[in-house]
């Protein structure tokens, strides 16, 4: 299986599409997505494409992409390559932040407007990445 790849421009865009886009330009990118949801109390659809989720905020410009299956992409942040294990990417953004923050379900970066989930000690399930200030506008 070809892996989907995902290339980041940190704070500005992914795969060249940039933050603050609205839901309609994306999908004349993007296609229509494969399906949509509501997510935990939110009120704002989040769309699915492929091994992506994409959120947008309250006027539904797109704010975020979580790859949610971390395995099926090669993901590039800022032009390199992210490892694909746990530690591998912990180590990564650690050295890019200094405000990398870990709990028992992975870790965040506020300043990085990234944060990464794990179920399996040796790799990590779901990586987020947003536009700058991503969580720090946000109650955590």
């Amino acid at each position: 299986m070809q892996k989907t790849e995902i290339r980041v421009d940190p704070f500005v865009s992914v795969n060249g599409i940039a933050f603050g886009t609205s839901r309609d330009e994306l999908w004349k990118i993007l296609g229509k997505p494969e399906d949509s949801f509501i997510k935990g109390d939110d009120d704002i659809e989040t769309d699915i494409y492929g091994c992506c989720h994409i959120y947008y905020d309250a006027d539904y410009k797109f704010e975020g992409v979580e790859v949610v299956y971390a395995d099926e992409a090669d993901i590039y942040y800022g032009g390199e390559k992210v490892p694909e294990t746990y530690d591998g990417v912990l180590a990564f953004f650690r050295a890019r932040f200094d405000d990398v923050e870990e709990d028992g379900a992975g870790f965040l970066s506020v300043k990085g407007s990234l944060g990464v989930y794990v179920e399996d000690a040796d790799e990590y399930d779901t990586i987020l990445f947003a536009r700058k200030d991503y969580y720090s506008d946000e109650e955590i």
